[in-house]
């Protein structure tokens, strides 16, 4: 492997007296050649960098890896250790948790896939995760591939395949004040657009008991108790491509115990007897598995009371706000405002979630009971992630306050 730094030559511009291209003042070429097995040499890599010093920062970088390469011999491709990095993998992760470390590889680390893993440096990380954000993806999807990517490299490093994790060297792009979840009124806008759908319950009890997406549609009834107020989280539903299956809970704290409020218990209540009307319309159209949020529409292929498919919840729940949006839209126009100004929201079942938890920690309730009933790991996930909730005024208003959001 060779190494060339070079200026950078505007082509676009007429040649000089000494027959090149002019430079252009600033830019320099980083390019790798490689040579072939008849001598010649091909371009490999290249990168175009601002100001010599980082030129030649990033040529010690290619330099080193080089290096690395020749002592710890040839290794494999991002690809290929991937591939056989998550198959030894899959007996310690849930399908779903593979499938999506499989998905990020596939579409977000794509142009690191060919690349050796002695080939990957700080400045390939910092350069892959810049070109993300300016596509842009948000910096939560691109922290997400930068958690992968530091698994796979972390993998590499155990094996001793590579010297040093360079993911480790890279900070994560840090979340912006949407990411951090919604405001009571947001969910109260959105609750009361879903008014009357098969959405409104699952996404209010979401909003109410910190439940994820797994968690609210494997919900029964018998994990349901009204009367003593509270319902137990006892398995989730899980779906890899076209596969869904209840599976035990990810950890021993996911397995837990929630409180229900005065307005869950009610939401409950009312979801009951509206279900028990649709199941005596149906009569025999109805598969009864005592779910809570089952289908409820029955189709050639399958009756009413089967389980819904999170990938066909999330697509409802996404076309059921875009049309709420596009209704929005039109009151903004028609009250004045631009079209260019109109700022359309789209919010996952998971900033409910967060909602729940962040009104929980306002209310005054104690950090590790909040994270026992958010099914957390441990109370340092819960500080860590809820961090900016801690320097909020928190009231001591009971959990009874938790209502407010919806």
């Amino acid at each position: 492997m060779i190494v060339s730094v070079t200026p950078v030559r505007d082509k676009t511009k007429p040649k000089g007296p000494d027959g090149k291209y002019p430079i252009i003042a600033g830019l320099w070429d980083v390019v790798v050649w490689h040579k072939t097995e008849d001598g010649q040499r091909h371009r490999r890599t290249r990168r175009v960098v601002g100001g010599k010093q980082a030129a030649l920062r990033v040529e010690r970088e290619f330099l080193t890896a080089r290096d690395q390469g020749d002592r710890l011999g040839k290794a494999p491709t991002l690809a290929e250790f991937a591939a056989v990095y998550f198959d030894r993998r899959r007996r310690k992760v849930s399908a779903r948790t593979l499938d999506g470390y499989r998905f990020v590889t596939r579409v977000y680390l794509a142009p690191l896939g060919k690349r050796r893993l002695t080939a990957i440096t700080k400045s390939t990380v910092e350069g892959l995760e810049s070109d993300l954000l300016d596509r842009g993806l948000s910096a939560g999807t691109v922290r997400a591939v930068h958690r992968v990517l530091s698994l796979v490299m972390q993998g590499a490093f155990e094996d001793n395949l590579i010297r040093v994790n360079p993911v480790r060297q890279v900070r994560a792009p840090k979340a912006d004040a949407r990411e951090r979840g919604i405001e009571p009124d947001e969910a109260k806008r959105l609750l009361a657009g879903l008014e009357g759908t098969p959405l409104h319950a699952p996404v209010a009890l979401a909003a109410l008991t910190a439940l994820r997406r797994g968690e609210v549609l494997a919900l029964r009834w018998a994990d349901v108790d009204l009367a003593a107020g509270e319902l137990h989280v006892t398995q989730a539903l899980e779906q890899v491509g076209q596969i869904t299956s209840f599976r035990e809970p990810k950890t021993v704290r996911s397995r837990r115990i929630v409180p229900l409020t005065a307005a869950a218990v009610s939401l409950l209540r009312r979801h009951r007897a509206e279900q028990d009307a649709k199941r005596l319309e149906l009569g025999p159209a109805w598969s009864d598995q005592d779910l809570v949020f089952p289908r409820m529409d029955a189709t050639q292929r399958s009756d009413a009371g089967r389980v819904w498919s999170p990938h066909d919840f999330t697509t409802a729940f996404r076309m059921a706000q875009l049309d709420l949006e596009g209704r929005r839209l039109g009151q903004f126009v028609l009250d004045g405002g631009a079209i260019s100004d109109f700022e359309p929201r789209v919010i996952g079942l998971h900033e409910m979630r967060h909602l729940a938890i962040t009104s929980w920690l306002k209310a005054g309730v104690r950090m590790e009971v909040v994270s026992r009933w958010a099914g957390h790991s441990s109370s340092v996930i819960t500080a860590t992630t809820y961090s900016h909730t801690q320097r909020d005024e928190q009231r001591p208003a009971g959990l009874g306050a938790v209502d407010e959001v919806i």
